[in-house]
């Protein structure tokens, strides 16, 4: 069974990076198989099997752990003798990962305690080899990033009306920080031939390119171009260490730096990395909108983006909410409650596990909570100030280097019962159910956040952890999560492949056009453009055949891709919505951590009892509405 990160964090383990080993000149990669701890390279693709978690040891960060999808270490001994066996890292676990001088993107792994390095000799792994082995490597981790400048504590965006990459800002604050790392797509098998890749090949495959959100790649020279080419592919290149540095070399082994005017760019004859050079690979920041779910001014449910964030009230002011830099929080996970989805996801370490799963009420029909933990945030302005809740009840908004009443815990509720408008006599109407549900801000003293009359922020006078609790409208509020993402990546972490349309599907006939399938068996990271909604849900496009396509779900469970005749830069008022839920299409994204979230649509599956569903995808790639009530390894998604 997987250690999990919880484990790995107890054996005192800093995670690196994920990836995946090609041997030269197979194509191949390293395959650790489920049982006997056995290895061989006959991967053709990047998914559980060839993926290899770098770790280093906190106390010791002098070399890297390789950890397979079992939770077992790469293991050498003085014999050569290589094996899977070990949970615990020891001194024969330990290797240096050597880059190739020449900047190819290939690495050597020699046994720090033998000095030998690893090698495939035809029919075994051994660690025997006096001189280099080159394995070329391929990234396993989430492709969208946000590039951290480290000597100059910035970070990259793209500038000069998408011209070039600088390093000029302390916080990422909008998607002109979000970048892309990509690399070339392995060529389909080709049988079993052994000499299938030239080393220049494996090279070019383990090789990076730096992509921004429009879709433009840095050059060594510093200019974006639109398509990839030789001089916007980089070796990358990191080193064990307390700060998890990496690197960027061009074909003629330049390091890119950070230079005039924080413009990214290789600098002449940097042969040798210098402070300028190192940078950081960081999750991408959760930019979001806060506002209440009923107006006390009018006593009407809020239908509109009528209400914004400023300081730490809610006023009344129709202007756009994207207008106004005031109104945007960047949430900050800090961890400690809730499901570990890292530690569900690893539980299911082999094919007969799908096991560790966390129960969750969706929505109140059965006994037990009616609302998902998501663990502790903070939310920090666009001034990096953080919200505070004071003991008294009063809100603000603190320094940034403070560090008292600023964490909350935030609940999801999937769904609740919004207060009725009075009519023209004053008589109060029926309420009604609002399905995209909202989040409830708790503090750590168990108070949870609301809104009061005149738009002030406070805490209710009801207690969380009394019997039969549900939050009142005033309680929940809406947030409209990653404002800063144009578009978004979906990984499964389970399947090891992204959510795209079904390679080769066959297209559908029906009552709104052609429709296709989507899976989750690409290794090649899908891009799919998001619409944002004031209600909080998102809708996913992408384009086939220079038509847009939409995301949507059926009352079987099925998950297709039907045509829409408007794209995502439409509003809701121009594409149609907004007006009610359009189940079909329409998503609620829980945050479950920086890295992890559930995707669940607004429509209900099945007949009968009413069960919202979570979309999931199998470990053979299929996907479809988990119905269970359970948060098993398939319903997690990187995004």
């Amino acid at each position: 069974m997987h250690n999990g990160s919880s484990c790995n964090n107890q054996l005192g383990l800093v995670e690196l990076i994920r990836i995946g080993l090609i041997h030269s000149p197979s194509g191949r990669l390293l395959t650790s198989e489920t049982f006997q701890g056995s290895l061989n390279v006959s991967g053709v693709s990047l998914k559980r099997k060839q993926i290899w978690t770098l770790y280093t040891e906190s106390k010791n960060p002098t070399a890297f752990l390789l950890q397979n999808h079992l939770g077992n270490f790469l293991s050498a001994d003085h014999n050569g003798k290589v094996t899977l066996i070990s949970d615990k890292p020891g001194s024969e676990e330990r290797f240096i990962i050597h880059f190739e001088p020449r900047a190819s993107g290939e690495i050597a792994l020699q046994s720090e305690k033998h000095g030998f390095y690893l090698q495939w000799t035809g029919t075994e792994m051994r660690c025997f080899s006096k001189e280099p082995v080159w394995w070329g490597m391929r990234l396993g981790m989430h492709p969208q990033i946000h590039l951290h400048s480290v000597h100059r504590s910035c970070f990259v965006r793209s500038a000069n009306k998408e011209s070039e990459l600088r390093a000029v800002t302390k916080m990422p604050c909008s998607p002109k920080f979000l970048l892309w790392l990509q690399q070339l797509p392995l060529p389909p098998a080709s049988g079993t031939d052994s000499s299938a890749y030239s080393k220049e090949v494996v090279a070019r495959l383990s090789r990076v390119a730096i992509r921004t959100q429009s879709g433009r790649y840095l050059c060594a020279d510093g200019s974006l171009v639109d398509s990839i080419e030789e001089a916007s592919l980089f070796a990358i290149s990191f080193k064990p260490g307390r700060l998890q540095l990496v690197m960027f070399q061009d074909m003629n082994g330049e390091y890119l730096t950070v230079g005039a005017g924080g413009v990214l760019k290789v600098k002449m004859g940097a042969r040798e990395p210098r402070r300028e050079e190192f940078f950081s690979i960081e999750t991408p920041s959760n930019q979001s909108f806060v506002y209440p779910a009923v107006s006390h001014h009018s006593n009407q449910v809020l239908k509109a983006p009528t209400f914004e964030l400023k300081g730490l009230t809610f006023s009344t002011a129709m202007e756009e909410l994207e207008d106004h830099k005031n109104t945007i929080y960047q949430l900050e996970y800090v961890g400690g409650r809730g499901p570990d989805m890292a530690d569900i996801v690893n539980a299911a370490s082999t094919p007969l596990v799908d096991a560790s799963s966390a129960a969750f009420s969706f929505d109140g029909t059965d006994e037990g909570a009616t609302y998902l933990t998501t663990g502790l945030w903070r939310l920090r302005s666009q001034d990096r100030r953080l919200w505070q809740i004071l003991p008294t009840g009063s809100a603000q908004l603190a320094p940034e280097d403070c560090a008292k009443d600023i964490t909350f815990e935030i609940l999801y509720v999937p769904s609740y019962m919004e207060e009725g408008a009075n009519d023209a006599c004053g008589a109060e109407a029926k309420g009604h159910m609002n399905i995209r549900g909202g989040v409830v801000f708790r503090t750590l003293g168990g108070a949870t956040v609301c809104a009061k009359p005149l738009g002030a922020i406070g805490i209710s006078d009801k207690r969380t952890d009394c019997a039969n609790w549900q939050p009142s409208p005033a309680e929940v509020l809406h947030l409209l999560p990653l404002i800063n993402r144009i578009s978004i990546a979906c990984y499964s972490p389970f399947a090891c492949a992204f959510l795209a349309p079904a390679a080769g599907a066959a297209v559908r006939r029906s009552s709104v056009g052609a429709t296709s399938t989507v899976d989750c068996t690409s290794c090649v990271p899908q891009q799919w453009l998001l619409r944002h909604l004031i209600a909080g849900t998102v809708q996913f496009f992408t384009k086939q055949t220079d038509r847009w396509m939409i995301l949507t779900v059926t009352t079987q469970g099925n998950v297709t891709l039907t045509p829409s005749e408007t794209g995502p830069d439409e509003t809701e008022a121009e594409a149609g919505v907004g007006t009610g839920p359009n189940s079909e299409t329409e998503f609620v994204i829980f945050m479950t951590s920086d890295k992890y979230a559930l995707l669940r649509p607004l429509l209900s599956v099945g007949s009968g009892q009413r069960r919202p569903a979570l979309l999931a995808a199998n470990l053979q790639g299929g996907v479809k509405l988990d119905v269970s009530g359970t948060i098993t390894p398939g319903c997690i998604w990187q995004i």
